[in-house]
């Protein structure tokens, strides 16, 4: 038995807490899954990827994939049809998960199907068949509920209002809102510069994605509001 696989599955089983995404990632391509760089497994513990037939499951770069995820290439659905009909009619189908892809909590992959590049597969989802690049799909069973781009837009008519209810929710809450505790809200105001980035602690090494291109595409981009002070001054605070 490989010694490597045997420390990470006792690390799993005696100290839970300390086993990380990194971790089980090495344990599924020890047993023969693909895996591909910057993909990030968010509930290591809770998520199960079937490695019976390792080589029937692909996973590609940069996926986020939550806790209580079960990914598929098989079932044990044929020992009914054994029972009943004397035959073994077994099942081999390939589980396909491409790049950029978001698999909400609590979501299910069926054997066999295959997720495209960039889509957003919501909460509680039961996935089977095809979903196509760039859409976005939730459901049991899972379907297409818009393209991405359709949900880019969606999002981008929200964000800053959403900033807007936060802040005002930590005043009313008795904390003074700042670049710091607004979080991922700060590409609407703050100034665009490496410095900033280091002195409001911003944090650029986001689970399941390229911290490189976060800062190059933060660096080239301008901010809605010229600071945090005409930010807070259009929250009416």
């Amino acid at each position: 038995m490989n010694i490597k696989y045997l420390m990470l599955r006792i690390k799993k089983k005696i100290i839970p807490s300390k086993f990380n995404s990194k971790d089980f990632c090495q344990i599924l391509k020890i047993k023969g899954i693909k895996i591909g760089n910057g993909t990030y497994f968010f509930g290591p513990t809770s998520t199960v990827v079937d490695t019976q037939r390792p080589s029937l499951i692909e996973i590609g770069k940069y996926c986020k994939i939550t806790a209580n995820v079960t990914i598929l290439a098989h079932d044990y659905s044929r020992s009914v049809i054994r029972l009943k009909y004397g035959e073994i009619l077994g099942e081999a189908k390939k589980t396909i998960i491409k790049d950029n892809v978001f698999i909400g909590i609590n979501s299910i992959i069926l054997p066999g199907a295959q997720i495209g590049n960039n889509v957003i597969i919501g909460a509680g989802s039961v996935v089977s068949g095809k979903i196509p690049d760039n859409s976005v799909a939730a459901g049991n069973p899972a379907r297409v509920i818009r393209t991405l781009d359709e949900y880019y837009t969606r999002r981008k008519s929200k964000y800053i209002q959403e900033a807007k209810d936060y802040a005002r929710y930590l005043s009313e809450n008795g904390v003074m809102p700042t670049i710091e505790n607004m979080g991922e809200f700060f590409p609407i105001y703050l100034p665009r510069s490496l410095e900033n980035l280091s002195k409001y602690n911003i944090n650029t090494k986001l689970n399941g994605d390229d911290e490189k291109d976060i800062i190059n595409k933060f660096i080239n981009t301008q901010p809605v509001y010229n600071g945090f002070s005409e930010f807070i001054k259009d929250c009416n605070l």
